[in-house]
């Protein structure tokens, strides 16, 4: 039994980089994940057979998280498709262009503006 076994994932941006690494490691180590993708369904389906080859239990969905009632579709997909919730990684990043990070605002960080 590994540390994380019985205990659910949601990773939002899971098919690419950091989220990419964040659902192979959380189902290595026995998690159940449920990962978001915005595009590449190939990316997406690479990740699932990755970590199905290490015998974990992984499911993509896509998801556009910029775009208004996704983030509500995908706390009813999670309801549906795991029992309960441990962790959240909130991975996926909208990029609006380069800001320094002095001069963000709070209005930055707004998606629904």
């Amino acid at each position: 039994m590994t540390v994380l076994t019985g205990k659910a994932a949601v990773v939002t941006g899971g098919s690419r980089g950091i989220g990419r690494a964040v659902v192979l490691r959380l189902a290595r180590d026995g998690a159940e994940v449920l990962f978001t993708y915005a595009r590449s369904r190939d990316a997406a389906d690479e990740v699932v057979r990755q970590a199905e080859k290490a015998g974990g239990k992984v499911r993509a969905v896509q998801l556009d998280l910029a775009e208004p009632g996704t983030a509500e579709e995908l706390l009813a997909t999670t309801e549906r498709q795991l029992d309960g919730l441990d962790i959240l990684v909130n991975n996926a990043a909208v990029h609006t262009g380069a800001v320094p990070i002095a001069e963000t605002t709070e209005a930055d960080f707004d998606m629904g503006a």
